[in-house]
């Protein structure tokens, strides 16, 4: 019997098709295995030996006597080339007959977040990749100081079916002046669960989570990865602290360590389970003014299928794998042997 579940937090239903569950096998693609990537193209703007090729740098780890815009870099910031919001202009809102419009200001940068072309998360380094999550806390230090961002997003899109116009292991992070729907969503729910159950609603799904183990992918010390309950799309996953951490950037080293380590294991288990699917994630951490009440996480939202008539009409999902499926063969795979 096919199921409609809620999200505990925005109130968004879900339908599980359980009649219609697939196996991981049925999402693996049939075509033939790509070739192995090098770890240096000629032609790629985000290549060690290629830093002329991008707008010049605003941020670096670099070894000791290198200099901005030449090669010695670990993980590097430039803005995109083709940004999605300008850096200055008139942010507030004004009127075109009765329409609302203002100028697209905002931040928008790429994190490149190895020299080889060939690194992704999944066959990185530990030390590389936990370099490139040390970049993300220092970007949104920076860019916390501007007073007219009110959101910054960090996400990554891996595949060309997810979005990726470069295949060079990065990240985005888009700085906005205003609190997106997402995201307000979230705000909105989080405040309706404390006022009618006097608590977090991430601290009543840690408590069910690890209470019933069905959905439950892997827990460390201090972090828990599942698939949620109203996942909206097959083998989406979750990361969140055991404890509450509204920043990003408040993490201290000994956690990021520990959360750089849980996000390429799960990165490893799904390449693992679906054979290197496309994906994205999203890092979420707290707007401007929502520190005392935000709960980070990280989404990662594999790209499996396709959004249709009715998902588009109805603002309704359709998952065809139940979310315990999915935490199951996610949790029995050997996700190190990806690397």
């Amino acid at each position: 019997m096919p199921e409609i579940r809620w999200d505990i937090i925005t109130e968004e239903r879900v339908i599980i098709a359980t009649e219609r569950s697939r196996r991981p096998h049925d999402f693996k693609r049939t075509d033939a295995p790509a070739e192995p990537k090098p770890a240096f193209v000629p032609n790629c703007p985000f290549c060690e030996g290629n830093e002329s090729m991008t707008p010049p740098e605003v941020d670096a780890f670099r070894a000791a006597g290198t200099q901005p815009d030449s090669p010695g870099w670990r993980v590097r910031v430039v803005p995109n080339k083709f940004p999605a919001l300008a850096s200055a202009g008139d942010a507030n809102p004004r009127a075109q007959g009765i329409y609302t419009l203002a100028d697209g200001v905002g931040a928008h940068e790429v994190i490149i977040e190895t020299p080889r072309h060939h690194e992704t998360p999944v066959v990185a380094p530990l030390t590389q990749w936990t370099d490139a999550l040390r970049m993300y806390q220092n970007r949104l230090r920076a860019l916390a100081q501007d007073e007219q961002l009110k959101t910054i997003l960090i996400f990554r899109n891996e595949g060309k079916a997810a979005g990726a116009s470069l295949e060079h292991p990065h990240a985005q992070l888009v700085g906005l002046t205003f609190i997106p729907p997402v995201v307000q969503r979230h705000l909105d729910g989080v405040q309706r669960y404390r006022t009618r159950h006097g608590k977090h609603p991430f601290e009543a799904i840690i408590e069910q989570e690890l209470r019933e183990g069905t959905r439950l992918v892997r827990q460390t010390e201090r972090f828990l990865l599942y698939v949620p309950f109203a996942a909206r799309v097959p083998y989406e996953l979750l990361i969140v602290p055991l404890e509450p951490v509204a920043r990003f950037e408040q993490m201290s080293e000994p956690l990021l360590q520990q959360f750089a380590m849980l996000l390429q294991d799960a990165l490893q288990r799904l390449y693992t389970v679906l054979n290197d699917p496309p994906y994205n994630y999203m890092l979420f951490t707290a707007p401007a003014g929502y520190e005392s009440e935000f709960w980070l996480h990280l989404r990662i939202v594999p790209r499996l299928s396709i959004e249709a008539g009715f998902e588009l009409g109805s603002g309704v999902n359709i998952n065809i794998t139940a979310p315990e499926d999915a935490a199951r063969y996610l949790r029995e795979c050997d996700g190190a042997a990806a690397s």
